[in-house]
């Protein structure tokens, strides 16, 4: 078992400063919540303990409920998917996103508890009774909780513009919070990424841990953000060229399953067990860490049900429960137990991949087009492919058969157990995305020639017919993410971040977001229980909410 997963699993019980999502961490900081810090973190063990917590709040980014909860951040209801089983569901209807809405108040509160986790390991790391081995242990220690309060402030700039900056443990309850200016939050999270950069490691032994190219990538982002689009270049350019590390795209077979020739190496990027680098994977960056049961435990298949990602649940369509095409409506190990709670949209499934050549990316193996009777039905031989003209009612292809990417499921599960048979760790960070940054940046100063490099390293690595640098524009670096990062990427915030959720939205979301999704949605509402319990100082919410 990976060690810091164990150090996560120890302290979760003792130390986790929230419960679930629902805890409103943005004005709870108090010491009640904390260990008293005079006599908790006094070595470096201890820390370790500390920092499990916002380890912790990474894999809740993933895993705290079923359905289409963790849905949102990938993108539910903008350009890449939506909710098929109810056109009035949230996001489906942008009319029911207000600031009392769930999934954008959880996404909020859980950044602000990652910061008051940094904030505590920050002030107290600083402390002169603390005993460490070196200088260099201290600062490492410390560029890891400057590394998730500059991640988080990221996120709160990128998804809801200017938020408040807490730069320092709350030890009194404080209601006269103020929100600082957009530019403000991320020029705060670049010092912060600035100072981790400079002093994580560039490879480490646990698994998942953050290392030096995790911050110089988030560094870039931000940079664009600001506008600073050499020094967005530069931080991109140290993880590309090695100076952060040895990373590299994966062009060759490796890992798990390797020696199936049906499947191919973009196929073994996410197959369970696949992710780190200790697999032999040069890409993954930054990956959020799911532990798997034994085989022969209680718990069907893989972990418990609240402690893994249910992606495969999520994402899946149900074509194992279409009775009319001879299925049972039993899930099996080779179908999965796709339950089809958010399919990607029409654009994601079919316009982006217009012209794919030879695409890897869009052949069979990555993502399932054909499906097939599993008895014989009519006219129609068990094994025969199931024609689109079979397909005659709304749920026939909103919920039973639709495009299944491969990245999202398996058909080997653990103890050959669809139900929670499918556990893998989680990109949350991949170089191909560190190309799409710098690609980015180069648009910014004007060099459509450079970013059409950049994409064309990812392209070429797919087989893709390579881009000319007179059809980049912000949008077809949009559609690239899409093609590589779709599901991995955080959708939601991207758009937001860029101004383009409602432009996106209203051009390739599915129907219902199309007529529903209004300007201001480009960026999302701060919660009410935040801007309700803040009576010290006013806090006016984002226009439109």
């Amino acid at each position: 078992m990976r060690s810091y997963k164990n150090i996560a699993m120890a302290v979760t019980a003792g130390l986790m400063l929230f419960s679930s999502c629902k805890d409103d961490a943005f004005l709870n900081e108090t010491l009640k919540d904390r260990l008293n810090t005079e006599t908790a973190y006094t070595n470096k063990a201890q820390f370790d303990a500390l920092s499990a917590n916002m380890y912790r709040s990474i894999q809740l980014m993933y895993n705290t409920a079923d359905l289409t909860h963790e849905a949102f951040i990938l993108g539910l209801g903008t350009d890449v998917a939506f909710d098929p089983r109810d056109d009035a569901a949230k996001f489906n209807n942008w009319g029911l996103v207000t600031s009392r809405e769930p999934f954008s108040e959880d996404w909020f509160n859980l950044q602000y508890a990652i910061i008051r986790d940094a904030n505590t390991l920050i002030e107290n790391a600083s402390k002169p009774t603390v005993l460490w081995v070196n200088d260099a242990q201290k600062n490492e220690t410390l560029a890891e909780g400057y590394f998730f309060r500059g991640f988080a402030y990221r996120n709160l700039a990128n998804m809801y513009g200017g938020v408040p900056i807490v730069d320092k443990p709350v030890d009194n309850a404080k209601i006269d919070f103020v929100r600082n200016t957009r530019e403000e939050v991320w020029a705060f999270a670049k010092k912060d990424l600035e100072f981790a950069r400079t002093n994580l490691p560039l490879t480490t032994a646990s698994p998942g841990r953050v290392i030096r190219a995790a911050a110089d990538h988030v560094l870039a982002e931000v940079s664009i953000c600001l506008k600073d689009y050499d020094g967005a270049i530069a931080a991109a350019t140290r993880v590309i060229d090695g100076t952060d590390g040895a990373y590299s795209l994966v062009n060759a077979r490796f890992g798990a399953r390797s020696s199936e020739t049906d499947k191919d190496y973009y196929y073994d990027l996410f197959v369970m067990g696949n992710q780190n680098r200790q697999t032999g994977n040069n890409e993954g960056i930054f990956v959020a860490q799911f532990e798997q049961t034994s085989t022969g435990a209680a718990v069907i298949g893989g972990t418990q049900f609240a402690g893994r990602p249910l992606i495969e649940r999520m994402m899946w369509c149900n074509y194992w429960g279409l009775a009319k095409a001879g299925y049972n409506n039993v899930a099996q190990d080779s179908t999965g137990r796709g339950v089809a709670y958010c399919r990607p949209t029409n654009y994601t499934n079919y316009t982006i991949w217009k012209n794919a050549g030879t695409d890897i990316r869009n052949n069979e193996t990555n993502i399932k087009r054909k499906y097939y009777f599993a008895a014989n039905v009519g006219s129609f031989k068990k094994g025969d492919i199931i024609p689109k003209s079979f397909l005659t009612t709304r749920d026939d292809t909103m919920i039973y058969v639709y495009p299944n990417w491969a990245k999202f499921g398996t058909d080997k599960h653990i103890a050959q157990k669809p139900d929670n048979g499918y556990v893998r760790d989680f990109y949350l960070i991949r170089l191909p995305e560190t190309y799409f940054l710098r690609a980015e940046a180069y648009l910014g100063k004007s060099r459509a020639d450079l970013a059409a490099d950049d994409l064309n390293v990812v392209r070429r690595r797919a087989k893709a017919p390579l881009v000319a640098a007179t059809d980049v524009n912000i949008d077809y670096i949009l559609d690239e993410r899409a093609r590589e990062l779709f599901g991995e990427e955080f959708r939601m915030m991207t758009l937001t971040r860029l101004g383009k959720l409602y432009e996106r939205t209203k051009k390739y979301g599915y129907e219902r977001a199309q007529e529903s999704v209004q300007m201001f949605n480009n960026l999302m509402p701060i919660p009410q229980t935040a801007i309700d319990r803040n009576v010290g100082a006013q806090m006016l919410n984002n226009p439109g909410y």
